[in-house]
Order: C-alpha cells, then structure tokens, then sequence
C-alpha cells in the first residue's frame, strides 16, 4: 500500500512536467495524388512559427509551409507524392520537433484473389469429380 501510494505521489509531482504532443493523419494510407492532412497538438500558441514539411528519402524534401491553429490543433496539409512512403515534419521556429511516416496505399492487384479463386475451383473440380 505504501508503494502504491508513493507511485501516486511521484505521478502528481511529475504530470505538470509531461508534454502533450501527438501528430495524426488523414487518410491512413493515401494514394499518388490525394490531399494529406497533418494534425499536431503542441506547446506552442497562435503566434508561433509552425510550418509542415515532407520528405521523401534523407534528401528530398518540400519546401515548409505554414500551418493554421484551429480548435486547438495546428493543421497543415500536402498532396502525397509518387512514393511508398513520406516522413511528414513538424516545424517550430525551423526545428523539428515532431515527424510521422505515411505509408502510401498499395496497388490492388488481381494476383492474389486469382489465385485463391484458382485454388478453390481445382478443389471444386476435384471434389465433383469423386462424387
């Protein structure tokens, strides 16, 4: 019980410490071409320098552009480029302080349902034909 109560104590002494920063994303898997939007909860008010960059690979990335402050988060958008991935930046002041990958959508092809559909038929053929 002591434990649990010292435990309690250090988490009240520490919670006025904790930083409440977290960075999502729209759509969770966009494909070549659709519009990203980048939400960020940060420490930072309405004056403050807040820009959105992407980057694709360690060396091409986008010019930063600025992001809105709107109902308590800060928001910024992208168009996906042709890529697997992009590392989407937060900016504050032009320090990173905050990055997410995006995982773009991959290309349905007809591959794999043909296969199981390959599959299933020989079973059925064989099946049909022992009975």
């Amino acid at each position: 019980m002591k434990y649990l109560l010292a435990l309690g104590m250090v988490a009240l002494l520490l919670l006025p410490y904790t930083n409440a920063m977290s960075i999502d994303y729209e759509p969770k898997h966009p494909k070549k071409g659709s519009v990203v939007t980048v939400y960020a909860t940060l420490d930072v008010n309405e004056s403050g320098d807040v820009r959105l960059e992407y980057c694709i690979g360690d060396e091409s990335c986008s010019m930063p552009t600025p992001m809105k402050y709107e109902n308590g988060k800060w928001v910024g958008n992208f168009t996906m480029p042709d890529a697997k991935e992009v590392e989407a930046k937060v900016l504050v002041n032009g320090d990173a302080v905050m990055s997410v990958n995006i995982t773009a959508a991959s290309e349905k092809t007809a591959g794999f349902e043909f296969s199981l559909l390959s599959i299933a038929l020989i079973v059925f053929l064989v099946w049909r034909r022992r009975n």
